[in-house]
């Protein structure tokens, strides 16, 4: 009887423990909603930590995590998101996770709107919010590992510096297109063009992808310029195009056909260049150099990422 009891003791301990190992634990990783977020994540983390993207190719308006994902979301240190506005679905999830644990970019604020409608979510796209985005992951990693708080930090100075100098190169290119009729699929790439003064025409905002016919007819004779819609290339994007007698090109925004080691500065200059060419087929109305400013925005850093709240 009393082998029999010990037996029956060893294996009600070896049954706790592995209770106790099934359960979730937190793990070094960084979680992130969206690719995009990703490569400004790397810039602050480096190789010192892994990086997750949760929504690789899908919608992100509409996105529902998977039992995989939702697991991943448990164990990950920190799950970097835009918010409601971008993720709706994914924010079912994530009120369910320690605050401590997740960071909401979008309401975390201090970012730059003009040329850009003030809801659309996809911030990314200005070089410069890219920084301050960088600044907010900075500043809750160094909270988690005070050890490499300023590991952070510098990086995220670091990464504020070339965006500063990525946004003046980036105005610069598109500042002779101003007064070029440029439709979007939707707003998000108010924030691409908005800072250099380019307009766009949006058929739909960004979470709708319905396009009425009033708007289509008050595009109807807009002038030689461009649609721009979202890869992959699609017919209903070539005709509203062939409608409104623009050219057509898809762009790359979440970086879905980027290679896997490809930074923040390859999305951007691959958006630029897709962007130019289509561009180029539109009969030149480039500003001299003389009349473009060489400052025309100050080059401003985002703050220091202990101060960015």
């Amino acid at each position: 009887m009393k082998v029999l009891l010990s037996l029956s003791l060893i294996f009600a301990l070896l049954s706790v423990a592995a209770c106790d190992k099934s359960a979730p634990e937190t793990q070094r990783e960084l979680l992130v909603s969206v690719r995009p977020l990703a490569l400004i994540a790397r810039e602050i983390v480096g190789s010192d930590m892994p990086v997750r993207v949760l929504i690789h190719n899908g919608d992100p308006h509409h996105y529902a995590p998977t039992v995989t994902d939702r697991a991943a979301l448990e164990r990950a240190q920190l799950v970097v998101w835009l918010g409601p506005q971008m993720e709706a679905v994914l924010a079912r999830q994530m009120a369910q996770l320690p605050a401590a644990r997740q960071l909401a970019l979008l309401p975390a604020g201090g970012y730059e709107y003009e040329g850009a409608s003030p809801q659309d979510p996809h911030l990314w796209l200005r070089p410069r919010n890219a920084a301050v985005m960088a600044a907010h992951i900075a500043e809750r990693l160094a909270e988690l590992e005070p050890a490499r708080a300023d590991v952070y930090r510098h990086r995220a100075r670091d990464f504020s510096r070339s965006m500063a100098n990525l946004q003046k190169v980036q105005n610069r290119a598109l500042w002779g297109y101003r007064g070029v009729p440029i439709v979007v699929t939707h707003d998000a790439y108010g924030h691409f063009f908005g800072p250099a003064g380019v307009e766009t025409r949006a058929l739909s905002d960004s979470s709708h992808s319905q396009r009425g016919a009033k708007t289509l007819l008050e595009l109807q004779g807009a002038g030689d310029g461009c649609l721009f819609g979202e890869v992959p290339a699609n017919d209903r994007d070539r005709q509203s195009a062939a409608s409104l007698g623009l050219h057509y090109a898809p762009l790359d925004p979440l970086a879905i056909n980027l290679p896997a080691d490809a930074s923040y500065r390859d999305l951007m200059v691959k958006v630029l260049a897709d962007a130019r060419r289509c561009l180029a087929q539109v009969p030149d109305k480039q500003v001299p150099d003389k009349e473009v400013p060489d400052k025309q925005e100050p080059d401003k850093q985002v703050p220091d990422s202990s101060t960015a709240e």
